[in-house]
């Protein structure tokens, strides 16, 4: 026996008062403000990128005459003139290669690293949770700048100064406590139901995570390493102290090259800027859904 249909034309959920309401409320001075409000957001968002993009088009004397970039003469070889880069310095595809290298480094000491601590929070009991996730959260609030000069004397005394290697151990060991505080959220939203049948077929702690927790948990490990890839892309004051021989240095701390003491050339430096922002725009939108479905799982708990 089949459950009646509804009758075309009629309301599925609700009556006509809930609909009414509904339709007063998307269309009501709220809805209105949420949009402006969003489409100011969105206006906020976009319209440094494209600034950005019309400037590399300009020579400096009209980036100067026209600071928006809408109008003076329209040129191409800002893109050429920032991949050479200036003279004295690297070439830009040695900049992108050691962000590349110091990327790779320190998002795989420092998303394994702070997933572990993470799933250890999440395992840990509540009280002991609590305790080591404030003292992340306070050394998180410590600025940067703070730690510069001993950063610097200890890599000195190492001998890992102008060095991938060291630069990398910086970057890790600062994103780590991040990552460790949202996959601490992310694995508590994972029912402990799969944890017990894991624990029933014989995994240990580690098997557990590796065979059950990740494949279910791969939103908020691309939300992390996101995250840890724009800070590693865009960091530079420790890239500036730590990095000193332009053949070292990092596409963030390369790009600085262009601002001179005495010559400043604008145009190859928003080529530049242009052309390190692309691929992390590119790859955030690739990745969009899984940094969001991240978010949402670790809301959830």
């Amino acid at each position: 026996m089949t459950a009646p249909r509804t009758p075309r034309g009629a309301r599925r959920v609700g009556g006509p008062a809930a609909v009414r309401r509904r339709s007063a409320w998307r269309r009501g001075p709220l809805w209105y403000v949420g949009y402006a409000l969003l489409l100011v957001w969105t206006a906020i968002t976009v319209v440094p990128f494209v600034s950005m993009l019309l400037l590399s088009l300009h020579p400096t004397s009209d980036i100067y005459a026209h600071p928006l970039g809408l109008g003076g003469k329209w040129v191409l070889s800002n893109y050429a003139d920032a991949w050479r880069g200036v003279v004295g310095g690297a070439p830009l595809s040695t900049y992108i290669i050691n962000s590349v290298l110091v990327a790779l480094c320190s998002l795989a000491v420092g998303v394994t690293c702070g997933s572990l601590a993470g799933y250890g929070l999440a395992r840990a009991t509540r009280g002991l949770s609590n305790a080591v996730s404030r003292v992340m959260i306070l050394a998180l609030s410590v600025p940067l700048v703070v730690a510069l000069i001993p950063t610097f004397e200890l890599l000195g005394r190492y001998q890992l100064l102008n060095s991938v290697a060291g630069i990398s151990l910086v970057y890790a060991a600062f994103m780590t406590p991040t990552i460790a505080l949202i996959m601490r959220s992310v694995f508590a939203a994972v029912p402990r139901e799969l944890l017990e049948a894991a624990k029933i077929d014989g995994y240990g702690e580690l098997a557990a995570l590796l065979r059950v927790v990740l494949p279910i948990s791969k939103g908020g490990f691309v939300s992390v390493t996101l995250l840890g890839l724009i800070f590693v892309w865009s960091e530079v004051q420790f890239g500036v102290v730590l990095l000193t021989r332009p053949q070292d240095r990092t596409l963030s701390v390369g790009l600085l090259s262009f601002q001179g003491q005495f010559v400043s050339d604008q145009g190859a430096f928003f080529a530049g800027l242009v052309i390190a922002t692309f691929p992390i725009v590119i790859l955030f939108l690739i990745f969009q859904r899984y940094v969001t479905s991240g978010i949402t799982l670790g809301a959830l708990k």
